[in-house]
């Protein structure tokens, strides 16, 4: 494996393609996106169309083909979310950090996204930071979630449990 390639630590077998794409992505880390060179040296390595890899990337919604922040914000708008105040929380981020749906802050910190679940409905409404997953979070916490992340020292480790923070007022 080379830090360029970080995919090539995997077998070239098309199972593998999803472990690909996230050491691609987490490989940009400071864009955390697919670029066009990478995905194209995946499905070469795979021995696969282009077309084929860049289904799968569009598939998933962790993924993305444009640039993000160094923190990707991930605001779950499951119908259990949505009726747990997930529209204030989501203002909230607005507010804090001056972007909208998709969009990335002028310092390239954050980018806010909305995604259809995060898999842990009995904690509504949850919102993912990179792979560290907020529960129960309440309006009035976003800004001590931004100031934790932001002095934070990164992400987990990739091979462990996801970490899971459940927030209390």
């Amino acid at each position: 494996m080379t830090p360029d390639r970080p995919w090539t630590q995997f077998e070239p077998r098309r199972e593998n393609i999803l472990k690909m794409l996230h050491a691609a992505q987490k490989g940009a880390e400071a864009t955390s996106h697919v670029g066009d060179e990478a995905l194209a040296a995946i499905a070469e390595y795979l021995g696969i169309s282009l077309a084929e890899a860049s289904g799968v990337l569009s598939f998933y919604q962790a993924f993305s083909r444009k640039p993000r922040g160094r923190h990707v914000i991930r605001l779950c708008d499951s119908l259990s979310c949505r009726i747990s105040d997930s529209l204030e929380v989501y203002q909230a981020f607005r507010r804090h950090l001056g972007v909208g749906r998709n969009e990335t802050t002028r310092d390239g910190e954050f980018t806010l996204e909305i995604v259809n679940c995060l898999g842990s409905c009995d904690t509504a409404p949850n919102v993912m930071i990179d792979d560290t997953l907020y529960t129960r979070v309440a309006p009035g916490e976003v800004q001590s979630i931004l100031d934790g992340v932001r002095g934070s020292a990164g992400s987990p480790d990739p091979g462990g449990p996801m970490p899971r923070r459940e927030v209390t007022a």
